[in-house]
């Protein structure tokens, strides 16, 4: 590229149009979630300048067709939807029954926002993909011992090992996203437009299944919030000191490697000591591919720490200077640093350094391809001209109301391949 094009880039990306956009979604979705669609989107514009298309690998006419059928949608301008949406459903509206309910969009944009999601989300770019034509999908796992087969001698039978195999089972749970807009917003269909309704889209299906396979569950505390959810969480899997082959336990690690250890604090990890220890956890065979995962404010301690002689172990390990790295611009899809060569992931559904607190679970080590992502599909999206929207009458606000709904499961397939990070009782 260019000089004068990569100005034109610049330009491009800083255009008050995405800001303009931003300002009008801030104060429906957050100022979080605003800046993250943002981001997105400047993403995408910057590729298709580039490489001729963006991660959702749309054209720009169906991304033109996907935004004005939301505007159709409202307005039930039925006659021109067939063009712009794949599937007109049954005209009550259900969305439990398979063949009833709301408008589905086309399986290029259902595809389309789960390539976004995997780009900003750790679990969703890392986990196992497994379509799913039913609601309920049982996953064989091997859960005896190894296999080695014996030596016979002349006349001798050999041992006879057997094959053991548990299951875990993929059970499709509701994900709906629901939020209003302006009408001045969505009255002009155009690529932009269509942007940020994916972006947005995107972003939350990534940022509601890591909170579901991180920290999911019923009741269990997250930085000072109950996370609730239809899906067990790595952090709130049962488990123990040792490694169970069968059910579905994960390895728990005390800081100092005991109970007793006095490590009540997030702080109190030694960074070499402890995560080579939950390495040493894992089978052989889930090491390649491991990676550590915790929040970014854990790591920003982590990432400080120093040696007897009061250095930075990050910067004067001279001894092995491979140990322990940090890198810029990381986070939940790009490494943030490594430690004894395993990537370190960010991510802030794992608690934040000032949630630390004795007997309490706070980093994974292990291998993301051990969960499994079950995708129901097809995906579908709703705008409504009337309604309560965040205790707000969208009708009286010249707002629409916009629901995305989409059907998928989310279970760790082999837990053994995770090891809970947790401080010590006392």
């Amino acid at each position: 590229m260019n000089e004068k094009d990569l100005k034109a880039l610049k330009e491009m990306l800083s255009d008050s149009v995405f800001t303009m956009l931003q300002e009008k979604l801030a104060p429906i979705v957050g100022e979080l979630s605003a800046a993250k669609a943002r981001e997105v989107v400047q993403q995408m514009t910057a590729q298709r300048m580039i490489h001729g298309h963006d991660i959702t690998l749309l054209s720009e006419k169906t991304k033109k067709d996907f935004a004005t059928a939301c505007s159709f949608i409202a307005n039930k301008r039925l006659e021109t939807l067939e063009s712009a949406i794949s599937t007109k459903a049954n005209e009550a509206l259900v969305i439990d029954q398979d063949n009833r309910g709301g408008f589905l969009v086309s399986q290029e944009v259902a595809d389309a926002i789960m390539r976004i999601a995997a780009s900003v989300g750790t679990i969703l770019s890392q986990a196992s993909q497994w379509k799913m034509s039913k609601d309920e999908l049982a996953i064989p796992n091997y859960t005896g011992t190894f296999l080695t087969g014996s030596y016979i001698g002349v006349d001798v039978a050999g041992t006879i090992q057997g094959l053991a195999f548990g299951q875990a089972v993929l059970a499709v749970k509701k994900w709906q996203l629901a939020f209003a807009v302006g009408n001045d917003l969505l009255s002009d269909a155009n690529v932009n437009v269509a942007d940020w309704l994916l972006a947005i889209a995107g972003e939350s299906l990534a940022n509601m299944v890591d909170q579901q396979g991180f920290a999911g569950g019923s009741g269990l505390s997250l930085n000072s919030a109950t996370v609730q959810g239809p899906f067990l969480g790595l952090l709130g899997l049962p488990t123990s000191t040792t490694i169970q082959e069968n059910g579905l336990s994960a390895y728990l690690y005390y800081l100092g490697n005991s109970s007793t250890s006095g490590k009540t604090g997030f702080a109190n990890t030694d960074v070499i000591a402890d995560f080579s220890n939950a390495i040493g956890a894992l089978e052989e065979s889930v090491l390649e591919g491991a990676a550590h995962y915790m929040h970014r404010t854990v790591w920003a301690n982590i990432r400080a720490q120093k040696d007897t002689a009061g250095n930075y172990v990050l910067a004067y390990a001279s001894w092995a200077p491979d140990m322990l790295k940090n890198l810029v611009n990381g986070g939940p899809v790009k490494p943030a640093g490594y430690i004894l060569d395993k990537p370190v992931y960010t991510n802030r559904w794992l608690p934040k350094l000032s949630a630390t607190a004795a007997n309490t679970p706070f980093a994974v080590t292990g291998n993301m391809k051990a969960m499994a992502f079950g995708d129901r599909g097809p995906m579908s999206v709703e705008v409504f001209t009337s309604g309560s929207f965040g205790s707000k009458e969208i009708a009286l606000a010249d707002q629409r109301g916009i629901v995305y709904r989409h059907r998928h499961a989310l279970v760790p397939v082999l837990p053994r391949s995770f090891v809970i990070v947790s401080t010590s009782v006392s």
